[in-house]
């Protein structure tokens, strides 16, 4: 994950405790397409961050 953003950090907890639960009651399909989705939703995000143009304070904390 390369962004900070607290709430988005929480929403991947969020989900991905969705997943676990799945997992520990014995229905793996349903997890497995949870965490494809989980997955994926994350990669997406990340990368719209990435291309968003960065204010300054942010260049300057690296």
């Amino acid at each position: 994950m390369m962004n900070n953003n607290l709430y988005l950090k929480i929403l991947w907890v969020l989900l991905y405790g969705i997943v676990a639960f799945y997992t520990f009651t014995d229905k793996m399909m349903m997890a497995m397409y949870w965490m494809a989705g989980v997955m994926f939703a994350q990669a997406v995000i990340d990368l719209v961050y990435y291309f968003l143009p960065k204010s300054k304070t942010e260049m300057t904390e690296c």
